[in-house]
């Protein structure tokens, strides 16, 4: 396997970085940087203020300034995530806990979130830890929403928020409400809810693209008791829907065979989390229960198709020293069930309509420092087992080893290895597709996720100018996820299988930032080469992965001086891609400019107007990770939108 970088690509990484975690913070003084225990977990963290300012309706917008995560399928509902270009199916993904699992169909997301309601969003692209959960076969992402103490100001015991926003591009209306308090010192309650109706919306160039209006709506009522002696406790129940007369393949719509049906997709999450932390060193006990159901009602087609996950999560976390070595060590346990079923309006269920897979999990994971140097290491164990209707079940157990390093090679310059297993044995087949008589492959093996990158960051201060922070780094990184399951629906009976070799992930990552007053401004960069089992080059292959062209991103954000206004302007450019299939279509690039500003006045305090403009010269494209057909047409994005919001808190 060799990388293929441009002369582009190349200049780039001999000056350049990887993304971040987040934009710099606060200038200070160049001091010397201690090595700890988070920084050998590299996350990219989206925080709640950069939704707002973007007016983020979806998950394209939530990560529309990260170059190494792309969101295709234009429409919400046949969004699909792709970190390192690999499919959110292959990802251990969580709202408050909750694993999202199922694969309802694959001509459609998966995922439906509420953006204003996130307080933060955790993205883990590197080799998996033991205490990431089952199944990070590409690594992790997880939606935290926001407790009732995070929308109350100093001093404030109630509030309620409330929202209104239009949208140009599919001429969108959305409204939302929120109510909140504080009961007593530490108890918290949040009721939530949001409606958003669009229009089909308009691509690139002036047309409209059909079946592709929506009505979505988002509840969520959280109780937070926070910092009550030595617990927390956050309860929730959350509930989004999503329905439209859609393509039955919604992220396709150039699709030969196409057809439309009224469709209703629906998420509801309830979980239970507990934090118990007295005052010692040795006691951090985390305990997570949840419920987690995804939808999909086709009413014309009459199908229904539900993947239910029911699962918890028991952790210690302890910190010691033996000698010169300072211990962050985690242990635990953690289990999910998962069931799903798909119906027939006319027909009862039969014992292929369903699917039923259980894993538990055992971990341990020591985050050591001695010095300069950080040492992680650890390992899962997992025991599942799978029941494929008639065919019978499969079951096993794997164990995950995983070891990182991180040195601190100066004040200023930090280098970091890793290399980490990631398995999925308990894995259920897309919904949709069950119910007709299945074979499974004799000895079916586990899918199994052997990550390694090695990377350096470095980070000075009054590098350019007085009281400046400047930040770089860079990351290369290989993936290759062996035993891949295949499901041919094209034999009799189906057949379940083994992919014979690898499919591989590879690439670099890189950044820079420099960050001056109330100036932050970063250059992005991702190269991802995706190659199928046989070494060839991976195109689009839904449940697996997608190929991407090269991608910047260039986002900055300025705070006027001496106003209460805020600009922002994010360049997204994607090189063409020509390392595809044999027979395939290039995929074309593009350059897309977004702006925004937000208006958050002292004399009005609870009171924020937002204004984005999105794909500012109305750009005609597709996303790289949106499916393209063998016509070489893929699903467009929305043209220019122009999205003006207002918000009041009291």
């Amino acid at each position: 396997m060799h990388l293929r970088l441009s002369p582009l690509t190349l200049a780039f990484i001999t000056a350049g970085t990887l993304s971040l975690p987040a934009h710099a913070q606060d200038p200070k003084p160049v001091e010397t940087v201690t090595v700890t225990a988070d920084s050998l977990k590299g996350k990219i963290a989206v925080n709640a203020e950069a939704l707002e300012a973007r007016q983020a309706q979806d998950l394209e917008d939530i990560f529309r300034d990260t170059a190494s995560i792309n969101v295709g399928g234009g429409i919400g509902t046949g969004q699909k995530i792709y970190l390192r270009g690999v499919e959110d199916t292959n990802l251990n993904i969580t709202v408050d806990g909750a694993a999202q699992g199922g694969y309802l169909f694959h001509h459609q997301g998966r995922l439906s979130i509420e953006p204003e309601l996130l307080k933060r969003v955790g993205v883990e692209s590197g080799p998996a830890s033991a205490d990431s959960g089952p199944g990070a076969l590409g690594g992790s992402v997880r939606f935290e929403t926001k407790d009732a103490q995070d929308m109350l100001r100093a001093g404030q015991d109630i509030g309620a928020r409330f929202s209104a926003g239009h949208e140009s591009a599919a001429n969108a209306t959305s409204g939302s409400s929120a109510v909140y308090g504080r009961l007593g010192e530490s108890l918290g309650i949040l009721a939530y809810m949001k409606g958003r109706n669009s229009d089909d919306y308009r691509h690139g160039g002036g047309d409209l693209q059909p079946a592709t209006a929506s009505q979505q709506r988002s509840y969520l009522v959280k109780l937070s008791l926070l910092e009550h002696g030595d617990h927390d406790v956050r309860v929730s129940a959350e509930r989004r829907t999503d329905e439209g007369d859609y393509f039955i393949r919604a992220h396709m719509p150039e699709f030969s065979r196409q057809s439309q049906s009224y469709q209703e997709t629906e998420r509801e999450t309830f979980s239970f989390q507990h934090r118990w932390a007295p005052d010692s060193n040795w006691i951090e006990l985390t305990t997570k229960l949840y419920q987690n159901t995804l939808d999909l009602d086709r009413i014309e087609k009459q199908t229904f198709s539900r993947s239910r996950n029911t699962g918890g999560d028991i952790r210690n976390h302890m910190r010691f020293n033996t000698g010169a070595l300072q211990h962050d060590l985690t242990a635990g346990i953690d289990m999910f069930e998962q069931k799903t079923d798909n119906i027939d309006y006319k027909e009862a269920n039969g014992p292929n309509d369903q699917d039923k897979a259980r894993n538990i999990g055992v971990f341990l994971q020591d985050r050591m420092t001695v010095g300069d140097l950080g040492i992680a290491w650890g390992a899962r164990f997992d025991d599942y087992r799978t029941e494929y209707g008639q065919a019978g079940e499969v079951d096993g157990s794997e164990v995950s080893p995983n070891l990182q390093l991180s040195y601190q090679a100066t004040d200023n310059l930090r280098l970091h290895a890793g290399y980490g297993e990631a398995v999925r044995g308990a894995k259920t087949r897309e919904v949709l597709l069950i119910g007709g008589a299945v074979d499974v492959e004799k000895g079916l093996k586990p899918e199994q996720a052997k990550q390694a990158e090695i990377g350096v960051e470095w980070q000075g201060y009054e590098m350019l100018a007085e009281q400046d922070t400047l930040s770089f780094a860079v990351t290369g990184f290989n993936t290759q996820i062996e035993n891949f399951q295949a499901y041919d629906r094209g034999s009799d009976p189906h057949y379940l299988y083994n992919l014979k070799d690898d499919v591989t992930s590879q690439g670099v990552e890189a950044s820079v930032n420099w960050m001056l007053n109330q100036l932050d401004t970063r250059l992005s960069y991702s190269y991802v080469d995706m190659e199928d089992e046989n070494g060839d080059p991976l195109g689009d292959a839904m449940a697996i992965g997608a190929s991407v062209g090269n991608t910047w991103v260039w986002d900055t954000q300025y705070q006027l001086v001496d106003t209460d206004v805020s600009l922002g302007y994010t360049l997204t450019g994607v090189e063409r891609l020509t390392d595809v299939p044999e027979g395939k279509h290039e995929k074309p690039g593009y350059v897309v400019h977004d702006v925004r500003a937000q208006w958050q006045p002292a004399a009005y305090q609870g009171l924020t107007v937002s204004l984005a403009v999105n794909n500012l010269l109305d750009k005609e494209y597709s996303e790289h990770s949106s499916f393209t057909l063998s016509s070489g047409n893929s699903m467009p994005e929305p043209g220019r939108d122009v999205r003006l919001g207002m918000s009041y808190s009291f």
